[in-house]
């Protein structure tokens, strides 16, 4: 899933007492202070391809890599990439790699191939975020995931995001919606998106066959990455639900309020924290009623892989290269939307919300503990939604 998509300041290492840091040139070190003991860190410039240039995810990632940049040891440099274009991301990794990026961590999954290929023979290594190159995995397995360059990739929420269509499916039968509209991002781009559609109207489905009252659910209709057409509300004039797994906040609300349909009842996917924060449940005109994004924090998986290789280590237990899950935030209720807006990282971008600290990556580092473990690394990625605000 796309966009969803979206950690850290020394104020909260000061609170707990843990350690300050001074960063060094590149091929230095540093020291930092963990548990007691003097941890010396190497330092590294790593360059981070987001999907966007704006809006909250940026904001709080940006945020929380500048938070523990120093504590990490790490300077950061950013680029946006394309979501469909394969030649613009293959020039911004080049971009990078002339920069001095040792490692880059990437949003996109267009042009993977060449782009390991270049950053082999740049010995330059790449992971992902928010990202689960489905491409990759499904059409270019050996090229990508079998090249030593690529470290592998934490998903944007869950790998197969089913159950949140499902969940979806569940809140559209306890409200009584009769006639639900599904909209996607295409399939070659976001093969994810297809998957939760029918994940939501298989659920449906099941639900027709003992039920009184039929919900219906439109085919799916396909956003070519532009706004909803404004025919979609004359064409579709019964529904009274949409389910947008595609950015909804950004594709289809505007042109719910132009054609005066606030009434319909919007789920979707993605979190502006603008207008469906405003429209939210019992806020404004109350459209918006679900969506789904990722939190910033889990940009620690790829951060981790990268120190290590760039350190000469790797975990004990590191399995061959794969694509992990990390636990999405999923906004379904008031209450849900207030924990995210009081307590989350991603709203305020304030470091001191972090659900993982500079602190913590260093420490879940094989080369700066000998003890850390890639399933505790792992683990941690489970514990990012609302219920761990």
């Amino acid at each position: 899933m796309a966009n969803f998509k979206k950690i850290a300041a020394l104020g909260l290492a000061a609170i707990m007492g843990l350690s300050t840091l001074t960063a060094c040139g590149k091929g230095g070190s540093s020291d930092t202070t963990q548990g007691g003991s003097t941890v010396e860190t190497k330092h590294h410039k790593i360059g981070v391809g987001l999907y966007t240039d704006s809006g909250k995810a940026v904001e709080a990632i940006k945020a929380y890599l500048d938070g523990i940049s120093k504590t990490v040891d790490c300077e950061f440099t950013y680029t946006t990439l394309s979501t469909y274009d394969e030649a613009t991301n293959l020039t911004e990794v080049q971009n990078l790699i002339s920069s001095g990026c040792e490692g880059i961590i990437m949003t996109a999954d267009m042009g993977t191939t060449s782009i390991i290929k270049e950053c082999a023979e740049a010995n330059v290594y790449v992971a992902g975020f928010l990202c689960d190159f489905n491409q990759s995995m499904f059409t270019a397995h050996e090229e990508v995931f079998e090249n030593e360059y690529f470290l592998g990739t934490v998903c944007d929420g869950w790998a197969d995001a089913t159950p949140y269509g499902e969940q979806v499916a569940d809140e559209v039968i306890k409200n009584g919606y009769k006639s639900v509209g599904v909209i996607v991002f295409p399939e070659y781009a976001y093969p994810n998106q297809t998957v939760v559609a029918k994940a939501f109207t298989d659920k449906i489905n099941e639900y027709n066959k003992t039920a009184d009252q039929k919900i219906t659910v439109k085919e799916p209709a396909v956003l070519n990455f532009a706004p909803l057409d404004a025919t979609y509300f004359s064409e579709n004039a019964d529904i009274d639900c949409l389910f947008s797994v595609a950015a909804g906040a950004s594709f289809v609300y505007p042109q719910m309020v132009a054609a005066n349909r606030t009434d319909i009842k919007l789920y979707t996917s993605g979190f502006e924290g603008t207008e469906d924060v405003e429209n939210f449940g019992a806020n404004g005109n109350g459209a918006f009623r679900g969506t789904m994004c990722s939190a910033p924090e889990a940009i620690a998986y790829p951060l981790c892989l990268l120190i290590d290789k760039l350190n000469g280590t790797v975990y004990k237990d590191l399995p061959a290269t794969e694509r992990v899950d990390c636990q999405p935030i999923i906004i379904l209720s008031d209450d849900d939307l207030n924990k995210v807006k009081e307590k989350s990282l991603y709203f305020s971008a304030d470091y001191k919300d972090a659900l993982i600290t500079g602190e913590d990556i260093v420490n879940m580092c094989a080369s700066y503990n000998a003890d850390a473990t890639y399933a505790q690394l792992v683990e941690k990625l489970q514990h990012l939604g609302v219920n761990d605000l």
